[in-house]
């Protein structure tokens, strides 16, 4: 009896001083407040496709509102309409994500070792160049392919191409899986590039040297040598790039619905306007596996296989400079076109299609300002007036720029109280826990993620109120998917801050509260910000993750541009889109200055 009595207050008092933790009480709240915002709407989503609602009372006479079913699956894979409404867009996702993700490791592998491990020029100033069409949105390369190839016979005024050359491009290269591969290749190729980059810089030279020493060709060190130790970086950029590829909205969207070339996102969005709600959701569950299969191959792949990549040990190891000889500059100037090509190019197309009159027409004397500071005229663009005169642009400006930093402070903030948590209390199964629930939203496909959020916020529940229209939702959606990358740069931060000074202020009766407040965000102040110009800048260009959730009351640029190309007011849309292409160069040029900035005080500290 005594035994019992002891373990219970022993029980007691441990109950007590977890309780009285503040970081125990902060994993629990955030763990509660995560699991409702990330796992519990896929559990929502998956729950409307097993129900009947109350819209399935026009489409069947079993349907009775909240019961079990398996209707909703069985019409995605097996009725009438499965052909088209899953199994083409399907094929079509994996035709064009496949195929886009082979171009971007191909051309970023090439580049990477072009500018890792060959003597050319110029590799300073290209690199930021290279990263470019990742900066900019997806959408912009989407109508700079669009304003050259456009097609009249899909419909609207000719492109570039057949201003130019006086005839109209093929049908293929307009429109459809070829355009949607290269333009998808186009913007994630930085992805392969700067993952292959920093495999290859790791590589030991000494290795290759001896290889060639003992009569190994180039081609034999190239494929047992160089290229099993980038193989990793490869993979991740593999998954990575299709993972991004198949979840692509406004892209395929925007190539591919004028000839009906539908993907499993574009169908998504679809079947929403349709009214279809319940395939719509089965459609976004399909893309969510997906992803998620494919970032098991790429798990298991790598997990298996990490001893065979392994080259850096605790000696000093150097890198070797290849030589291109006279291959050089002509390399050089290739690569030069390259980027400008995919980086630069699209920013003047956007520009230059903002100022035309008339679409389709390219000469001087079609040159306007209208669509920049024209005021309405009923005969220009339906009367709708230029950028700066016309409040639809302006209010979405300001959405756009609220939206991007009140869900910038807010996911770095809680990024960083994530990641304390994560570094701080590793042993704690919680933490971990905490961490993982924190680094789902990387895994779903953004116009899934949006999906799941209209079905969680769509009508209230319990005291939460429905959400759907506010501008609360935006800022949840946008907080949470940025929370993998504020995660991230936080534990970078946390990391290089020893435990000592916490360890002194404790001692000295400071709260942890106010531990958190004086020394670590101060200390981490430089990974805060990074971490918040990185969520800044994504949610800038987001528009996949909040294409389901605007109204007119809370239009960002993204959505008002894809509106006008919807339209077929090409010249809004792109002067909108290469708005946001500038907003989001100026952040990572910012982003840059602070990374720089870090480098600096470390070297001093070394120093």
């Amino acid at each position: 009896m005594i035994k019992v009595s002891t373990l219970n207050i022993v029980g007691t008092k441990r109950f007590q001083r977890t309780i009285a933790d503040p970081v125990n009480i902060a994993i629990l709240l955030l763990l509660a407040i995560l699991s409702y915002l990330i796992i519990w709407p896929f559990v929502q989503l998956m729950v409307e496709t097993l129900t009947w609602s109350d819209g399935d009372r026009r489409i069947s006479r079993d349907a009775v509102p909240g019961k079990f079913t398996w209707f909703h699956w069985l019409q995605a894979t097996t009725g009438p309409l499965s052909a088209k409404m899953l199994y083409e867009p399907l094929v079509n996702t994996l035709k064009t994500g496949i195929t886009a993700t082979i171009l971007a490791l191909l051309s970023g592998g090439l580049l990477a070792w072009c500018v890792v491990r060959s003597d050319m020029p110029g590799k300073r100033w290209l690199q930021p160049i290279l990263t470019l069409p990742y900066i900019i949105p997806s959408f912009a390369i989407a109508l700079a392919w669009e304003t050259v190839f456009r097609s009249p016979k899909v419909g609207g005024q000719p492109g570039v191409y057949e201003s130019l050359l006086g005839i109209a491009p093929p049908e293929w290269l307009s429109y459809g899986a070829f355009p949607i591969s290269i333009t998808l290749a186009i913007h994630y190729f930085p992805f392969a590039y700067l993952l292959v980059a920093g495999a290859l810089a790791t590589i030991d030279s000494q290795m290759e040297e001896g290889a060639l020493i003992s009569g190994a060709s180039r081609l034999m060190i190239l494929r047992r040598i160089t290229f099993p130790v980038v193989a990793p970086a490869f993979v991740a950029a593999l998954i990575l790039t299709f993972g991004k590829t198949i979840g692509q909205f406004a892209l395929p969207f925007l190539l591919g619905a004028p000839t009906q070339f539908h993907t499993v996102a574009t169908m998504v969005y679809a079947n929403l306007t349709l009214g279809l709600d319940s395939l719509a959701f089965v459609l976004a569950i399909i893309l969510i596996i997906l992803s998620l299969l494919s970032i098991w191959f790429s798990n298991r792949f790598v997990g298996k296989n990490t001893h065979r990549f392994e080259t850096i040990s605790g000696k000093g190891f150097r890198s070797r400079v290849v030589s291109l000889g006279g291959w050089r500059w002509p390399i050089f100037i290739s690569v030069v076109c390259f980027a400008f090509l995919v980086g630069i190019l699209p920013l003047i197309l956007l520009g230059v299609q903002s100022v035309m009159l008339i679409d389709g027409f390219y000469g001087l004397e079609n040159i306007t300002s209208h669509f920049w500071l024209g005021r309405s005229n009923p005969q220009i663009a339906f009367g709708e007036p230029g950028v700066l005169h016309n409040q639809i642009i302006l209010g979405a400006t300001w959405n756009t720029l609220k939206l991007a930093f009140i869900s910038a402070v807010i996911a770095s903030v809680v990024g960083l109280i994530i990641a304390y948590i994560a570094v701080r209390r590793s042993h704690n199964p919680l933490a971990r826990a905490l961490d993982q629930i924190a680094f789902i939203p990387f895994l779903f496909p953004t116009i899934a993620f949006g999906a799941m959020y209209l079905t969680l916020f769509a009508e209230p529940v319990g005291p939460i109120p429905a959400l759907y229209g506010t501008f609360t939702l935006l800022v949840l959606i946008s907080v949470v998917s940025r929370l993998p990358y504020s995660v991230k740069t936080g534990v970078t931060a946390i990391t290089q801050i020893g435990q000592e000074l916490e360890e002194a202020a404790e001692l000295s009766g400071a709260s942890w509260s106010m531990r958190f407040r004086r020394i670590i965000m101060p200390l981490a102040s430089s990974g805060v910000l990074s971490g918040m110009m990185v969520s800044f800048v994504g949610v800038m260009r987001e528009l996949s993750l909040i294409i389901l959730l605007i109204t007119p009351s809370t239009r960002v640029l993204m959505t008002v541009g894809f509106g006008y190309a919807e339209e077929g007011l090409a010249q809004l849309s792109n002067a909108l889109i290469l708005i946001v292409a500038v907003l989001t160069i100026i952040g990572e040029l910012i982003l840059m200055w602070i990374g720089k900035g870090k480098m600096a005080r470390l070297r001093e500290k070394q120093s």
